[in-house]
């Protein structure tokens, strides 16, 4: 009888142990992975027509130096969601990375097909360098990933550059959510994506004019290392001798200060940080929700006009 006993007590232990694993989670647990996703409808700037232009995504290697290909980062501060310091990606990265350009290449307006597509005009492929967010006091994203388009029929390259994104926010030692973290990490990724597009179509529209039904110069794009282009002595020609150093910015400047101060800001339903806060972000109108415990959330729609600040003074209510 004691033995029946001891036997109960130990699989009633055993049964706890189980189920607290269940409610904490585990590393080995599938939900213990960002899901990084881009949304299936255009974006707000997507092109409504497609260009006579095919584009096959021949994939992404991954060199960066880690343990595993679906490594994103570490955690040193909590993140609601997670357990452990290892920040997974329920996916490899180079599937991430490719999504992302899928998406900005269509919203510029070419057709993008897979990889084994056999009726493609061009080919794009290249290298994930860097890709990793950090969260520690302040979240720091680390993204560098190199391009290459290649025309399919010559293999001639046409356009290979490298983009980084380096960027960092407040978002505390605490209140970090999994979605959080997920969708800060792919709105800097498609940072990086959509300057590969702005800088693979200026290329494009500059060299391949018949295919746009224009003749364009080539514009530089700003944070994009431009290994080599097929306009060759073009790319000069459209750029005066004068011509300044400094690239103005596509985007435009977003600051936004709130009373009482520390306030949570959401843009578009992302949570970007604490207030007062001043971060560049793309044109367009967006929806700011600016949240703080005790207080009624205030929610605007503003309109981020390109090289010019946007500035938001809110005071919230009880």
């Amino acid at each position: 009888m004691h033995k029946v006993r001891s036997l109960i007590v130990i699989s009633l232990l055993s049964l706890g142990v189980a189920g607290c694993a269940n409610i904490l989670g585990s590393a080995a647990d599938s939900g213990n992975e960002l899901r990084i996703r881009e949304d299936a409808k255009p974006g707000p700037n997507a092109r409504p027509e497609k260009y006579q232009i095919t584009v096959r995504l021949a994939g992404y290697a991954d060199v960066r130096q880690v343990d595993s290909p679906r490594r994103v980062g570490t955690s040193n501060a909590r993140i609601t969601g997670l357990t452990g310091k290892d920040i997974m990606s329920d996916r490899d990265a180079t599937e991430v990375v490719a999504e992302s350009m899928k998406k900005r290449l269509g919203d510029a307006g070419l057709q993008v097909l897979a990889g084994d597509a056999t009726n493609a005009q061009f080919q794009l492929g290249g290298t994930v360098k860097e890709l990793s967010i950090d969260i520690k006091g302040r979240d720091f994203v680390n993204i560098a990933i190199e391009s290459t388009l290649t025309e399919v029929a010559s293999g001639k390259v046409i356009w290979s550059g490298l983009v980084v994104e380096r960027a960092e926010r407040y978002a505390g030692t605490s209140g970090n959510g999994k979605k959080d973290v997920a969708d800060f990490l792919r709105w800097k990724l498609g940072v990086v994506s959509t300057k590969t597009t702005e800088s693979i179509m200026s290329v494009l529209m500059a060299t391949r004019p018949e295919m746009f039904n224009m003749v364009v110069g080539i514009k530089p794009v700003q944070g994009v290392t431009v290994y080599s282009n097929s306009a060759g002595s073009a790319a000069s020609a459209v750029m005066p001798a004068a011509a300044p150093t400094e690239v103005v910015s596509t985007n435009g400047t977003l600051a936004i200060s709130s009373s009482p101060s520390r306030a949570k800001v959401y843009v578009d339903g992302v949570y970007f940080g604490l207030t007062p806060l001043r971060a560049e972000y793309s044109v367009g109108i967006h929806e700011v929700s600016v949240k703080l415990d005790g207080y009624k959330s205030a929610n605007e729609k503003v309109s981020i006009r390109k090289g010019d600040n946007t500035e938001m003074d809110i005071k919230l209510q009880h």
